[in-house]
């Protein structure tokens, strides 16, 4: 059972922030004649490569969460998503108990050591009756209700940050023009907000687009509008997109997206260096991570393992630039596939008390207190993976290529090669080196593929090559291995040298082929 805090809601406060509008008025008029412009004080903004709030430097340090939708009597409230503490119940059953349930979780997350939190307000369903959120009652229409709903955004933001969080907010992409209505009313309401560090205006295009494989051309035209209607509602704030993937570069390419920073989606061991490796060579804009994880049910994963994957994975992401570091998720999500299932640092085990006595459902993976110290690690010297060019160890074949700038014929370093199987059922990718060369490993036959570079073209073709053996015989995949063999089920166990790093992998394990082919030359040409 909660031990409720009573907080004041936005509509009791209304009287107080009349006040404080108008001696916010009154004191710029008194030090509108000194010298310096300091109307931007607070913000955070990107300076030099990096975040800063004012001159002070300034690390988002994030927790992903995921909000939950409430309905007491017409009164809209967002707070914690159903799933956290008891999930098989929605616990609040007032406005202020519900205010009490989100305070205390921010509250933890504060004490855990986080300095910001993702909030996932993208969590809109859409029927012949127009956009609408879930709730406990029914469904509420933005086109009904913008300004409560809005009102409900504004108040979730200020308990945030009356617990000393910076917010990320994801947004619901702006598809149509009732999104696009509703999210800009948002951005102007918050445009004043020193407590939000970012709009998120998209999570992961690769999955989300509602258009399949659209042109690069279209989505910097596309997405160049959400920002010009952003920064128009709230000139203050940066945005940006969470990518999930560097095949993202066929379509959402993010070297040319006009975000203010690149965030970054990367899971799985065996890939999170060498996606890190890729977007900080070849992307050129600053970037942090704004997710990752590595679930673990103390049974199959230790939760120890889980807590060397923090301190390692941030290592990673500072070593090669990265200008922030966020993790997905605040607690465990039930009924679900086992990666998002136990990717929490809360488990739904017994109960948790934050540092000002009130009590959370679900006890702290040791991982929790991973991140508490990470602001005193210094950045090393980074190196390339041993797994860089085939990341999940495919040795049934290898196909050889080159990708070529086709103005100079010089090579094109950081192309981004994808294969897949003949039904599509397999995809695999790798990177050209600093000559152009790929390396493309698999365990079935490729005939589909789509090269790109950032800035460049995208060359989608089909390719039926000829395979042969070490001795140089024509050969084919018949009696071949794990031809249906995808990432989800490659475990990373097998390719650590020992469980005292995720990832130290054998670097045996990642240069061998039964069989060999050869692709000619890609070209790709730069975009204007």
């Amino acid at each position: 059972m909660h031990k409720f805090i009573i907080m004041e809601r936005k509509h009791e406060r209304k009287f107080s922030l009349v006040i404080c509008v108008v001696l916010a008025a009154v004191l710029s008029i008194m030090v509108s004649g000194c010298d310096g412009d300091d109307s931007n004080d607070g913000y955070v903004r990107i300076d030099d490569g990096v975040f800063k709030v004012d001159s002070e430097r300034f690390f988002p340090l994030m927790l992903n969460y995921k909000v939950g939708v409430m309905d007491f009597d017409g009164d809209i409230m967002f707070g914690a998503s159903m799933h956290y503490d008891n999930p098989d119940i929605i616990e609040p059953k007032t406005v202020e108990e519900a205010d009490a349930q989100f305070s205390t979780h921010m509250q933890l997350i504060k004490q855990m050591g986080f300095n910001t939190v993702r909030l996932c307000i993208d969590v809109i369903l859409n029927n012949e009756g127009g956009s609408y959120y879930k709730t406990q009652k029914g469904r509420v229409y933005l086109k009904d209700d913008t300004d409560k709903i809005v009102d409900a955004v504004e108040d979730m933001i200020s308990v945030a940050a009356s617990c000393g969080l910076k917010v990320m907010l994801l947004l619901k992409p702006s598809w149509d023009n009732e999104l696009a209505g509703f999210n800009n009313a948002v951005m102007k309401r918050l445009s004043g907000d020193r407590a939000v560090f970012a709009f998120d205006l998209m999570n992961e295009p690769l999955y989300f687009d509602v258009e399949k494989d659209r042109p690069k051309e279209d989505a910097v035209k596309l997405v160049s509008k959400w920002v010009k209607s952003a920064k128009k509602a709230a000139p203050n704030h940066l945005v940006t997109i969470g990518f999930s993937e560097p095949i993202e570069v066929f379509s959402w390419d993010p070297s040319m997206i006009p975000v203010d920073f690149v965030e970054i989606h990367t899971y799985h061991p065996l890939r999170i260096q060498n996606e890190i490796w890729w977007y900080s060579r070849y992307v050129g804009k600053p970037w942090m991570i704004g997710e990752t994880s590595l679930p673990a049910d103390n049974d199959s994963v230790s939760y120890e393992l889980q807590k060397t994957f923090v301190q390692e994975a941030y290592q990673y992401t500072i070593d090669c630039g990265g200008i922030g570091f966020g993790w997905w998720e605040f607690q465990d999500m039930p009924d679900t596939h086992f990666e998002a299932k136990f990717s929490g640092l809360l488990n739904h085990e017994g109960t948790t008390a934050t540092s000002n006595g009130y009590i959370v459902e679900g006890t702290l993976k040791p991982a929790a207190s991973g991140f508490t110290g990470l602001h005193s690690v210094e950045p090393k010297k980074p190196v390339r993976n041993d797994n860089y060019f085939n990341m999940l160890g495919y040795d049934n074949a290898v196909i050889k290529g080159r990708v070529v700038d086709g103005a100079t014929g010089g090579p094109v370093e950081g192309a981004v090669v994808r294969g897949w199987s003949h039904w599509w059922t397999v995809g695999m990718n790798t990177y050209t080196d600093e000559n152009g060369c790929f390396t493309l490993f698999c365990n079935d036959a490729c005939e589909h593929f789509a090269v790109s570079a950032p800035g460049m073209s995208v060359a989608r073709f089909d390719a039926v090559l000829d395979y042969f053996d070490e001795n140089g015989n024509p050969a084919c995949f018949d009696n071949m291995p794990n031809k249906e063999l995808e990432y989800q089920s490659i475990s990373y166990y097998p390719f650590l040298k020992n469980e005292s790093s995720l990832f130290d992998f054998r670097d045996d394990m990642f240069g061998n082929a039964r069989l060999h082919a050869v692709m000619p030359d890609v070209v790709l040409q730069k975009i204007q």
